[in-house]
């Protein structure tokens, strides 16, 4: 099992870890609650390093990266990040990826539902590609929320103000070359970092400091599961894993229809040249109601969906989740029952239900 360069630092901070997919993760660290306010309302730290990382060389291995995932990796600009995905051979989803261009190289970050060893087999399987795993030699550092940009800023200047959404740029810390990506999937302010191992334990503290100074406080991967849900940002580990069809599951714009060929393409192709039969639609539950996920939804006697997401936003004091639909009843705005025909209720909704406050903040005016 993997684990992560920061652990130490993390066990002597208060987290409890758990397995996932073959790498260890940060459980918990903090209350749930105050996990979630951390970001909602100032800014929260969270150990991203369970990603799978590689350095792709744009002279030999970029051909060979596009023709592994579904977005088009020749069109990404320098400096900037593309959001796709891998999928099997069957165009099942196996990993969602931020692939960036990084000047003379491409440099790529996945979250996925298959082990190290399956992943690496597939970046790396043409040697004349260049391509190399660097997920040993290095950690991800994610600083998320309404203030985030406040700690970015403090740590690594201000022009890191002028950063756009899903871009990247490489900065110093400790004399050491770091990179730094605008992303993020909470709907707050979002940065992840990717550090050589042997400063990822002295940036995170000096970043844990600038955290607290604000109020802000150190959260868990999970609580992550419950943002993106609420922000309505794609979560591989949760309706990714349980529907698996990207198509089914509103990612059509992780794809570039125009290629001839990537990993999963024909399959992929041949259920969208045939038409979906399913697709994911947000729901929403009064707070106390029995739901739990596969739990089937009726439209009177017939079975019309079922409960592939899950989470309780305190913003709006109910629970909110995913569900894949037939694809006759998959609109927002309409009432349907749980679990039976005489169920409680459940209505579909437009996602995302939230405005966050990162919304308020302009930061070409600070």
């Amino acid at each position: 099992m993997r684990i992560s360069p920061l652990k130490d630092t993390l066990k002597e901070m208060g987290a409890s870890f758990v397995e996932r997919y073959g790498v260890e993760i940060v459980e918990k660290i903090n209350d749930k609650e105050k996990e979630y306010h951390f970001i909602r309302d100032t800014v929260g730290l969270t150990d991203f390093s369970h990603v799978q990382k590689f350095r792709v060389p744009e002279e030999t291995g970029l051909d060979f990266l596009d023709s592994l995932v579904a977005g088009n990796v020749a069109r990404v600009r320098f400096g900037r990040v593309l959001h796709t995905f891998l999928s099997d051979e069957n165009g099942e989803l196996l990993a969602d990826c931020y692939i960036a261009n990084n000047d003379d190289e491409f440099i790529v970050l996945c979250e996925s539902i298959a082990d190290d060893a399956r992943v690496r087999s597939l970046f790396t399987s043409d040697p004349a590609s260049g391509i190399v795993d660097i997920t040993e030699s290095h950690g991800v550092i994610g600083v998320d929320g309404f203030k985030a940009w406040s700690v970015i800023k403090d740590i690594f200047g201000a022009d890191t103000l002028g950063l756009p959404y899903m871009s990247i740029e490489t900065y110093s810390f400790e004399n050491t070359d770091v990179r730094l990506f605008r992303a993020g999937k909470t709907s707050e302010f979002g940065y992840l970092i990717l550090v050589p191992t042997e400063i990822a334990s002295k940036l995170f503290t000096t970043l844990s400091e600038a955290v607290k100074a604000l109020d802000g406080g150190l959260c868990s991967i999970t609580i992550h599961n419950d943002l993106r849900l609420e922000g309505r940002f794609f979560n591989i580990y949760s309706e990714g894993k349980n529907v698996g069809d990207p198509l089914s599951l509103g990612l059509q714009y992780m794809i570039d229809f125009d290629k001839e060929q990537f990993r999963g393409h024909d399959k992929i192709m041949a259920r969208r040249k045939n038409g979906l039969k399913k697709k994911i639609i947000g729901i929403r539950a009064e707070k106390g109601t029995d739901i739990s996920l596969n739990m089937p939804i009726f439209e009177g006697e017939r079975e019309v969906g079922s409960v592939q997401a899950l989470c309780y936003s305190y913003i709006l004091d109910s629970v909110l989740g995913l569900a894949l639909f037939d694809v006759d009843v998959a609109f927002a705005g309409l009432t349907f029952k749980l679990k039976s025909i005489d169920g409680p209720a459940i209505n579909t909704i437009s996602m995302p239900p939230i405005i966050p406050k990162s919304l308020s903040v302009k930061l070409d005016e600070i």
